[in-house]
């Protein structure tokens, strides 16, 4: 079997003498995406901020591509990962054009021309283009988020709350643009949502949690 790009073992997390979070073990191979289902508070996106290196206070071994990804460089990990997160504040002075290339660009890799006219014609946001950040919508605001750092083409995408401010339309569209990203491109997404039925043809494997633990782990077949 192949070495997985994240290892979790005996991962706790306390907050005032109460554990939020407690995985054993848990591993999270390439090319797939693994869809964290839970409540509200369930420990969701406590887990991606731990697995982003947003938050180290945490007990435990997690590991990235082999090392301990406290011991990893945040400059070069934050090089290799994006990270989608549920709140999300407007660069004031930006518009939606160049708020693109400053995340694009940070893959030096990629022709950013081509990568934002690719992901701006297939998400289909043109219209907006040329927009203020500030003036965006919340829905509008999250669909460029989304945008730009699934166009920045990371080794790990992080996403919060996949479905937050999007209609099915937007949800569906979404997916494509996703399931290729893993099946073709082999980009690993790590997601959390509160409705799993709503990325069935994504998911590589459905992870229910709960107060902090694992409770189910499901892989299921992908249909084009």
């Amino acid at each position: 079997m192949k070495k997985p790009i994240f290892e979790i073992r005996n991962l706790t997390y306390t907050n005032k003498e109460f554990n939020v979070l407690n995985i054993k073990k848990f591993e999270v191979h390439r090319s797939a995406c693994y869809l964290f289902n839970g409540n509200m508070a369930s420990g969701k996106t406590l887990l991606l901020d731990i697995l982003s290196k947003t938050n180290s206070s945490y007990k435990g071994e997690v590991l990235y591509e082999g090392d301990m990804l406290k011991k990893t460089s945040s400059f070069k990990y934050n090089k290799e990962i994006k990270y989608v997160r549920q709140n999300f504040k407007a660069p004031y002075f930006q518009t939606v054009e160049k708020y693109l290339k400053s995340i694009v660009s940070s893959n030096s890799s990629l022709n950013s021309e081509k990568a934002i006219s690719e992901i701006v014609k297939v998400m289909d946001f043109k219209y907006i283009f040329n927009s203020k950040m500030r003036n965006l919508t919340p829905g509008q605001l999250r669909w460029v988020n989304l945008a730009a750092n699934i166009a920045a083409f990371p080794k790990v995408l992080f996403i919060d709350e996949l479905e937050l401010h999007l209609n099915m339309v937007k949800i569906k569209n979404l997916c494509k643009v996703l399931y290729r990203k893993v099946n073709f491109e082999g980009v690993t997404i790590i997601a959390t949502t509160q409705n799993k039925e709503f990325f069935n043809n994504l998911t590589s494997v459905a992870i229910n949690i709960n107060h902090g633990r694992i409770t189910s782990v499901r892989s299921k077949s992908h249909r084009k």
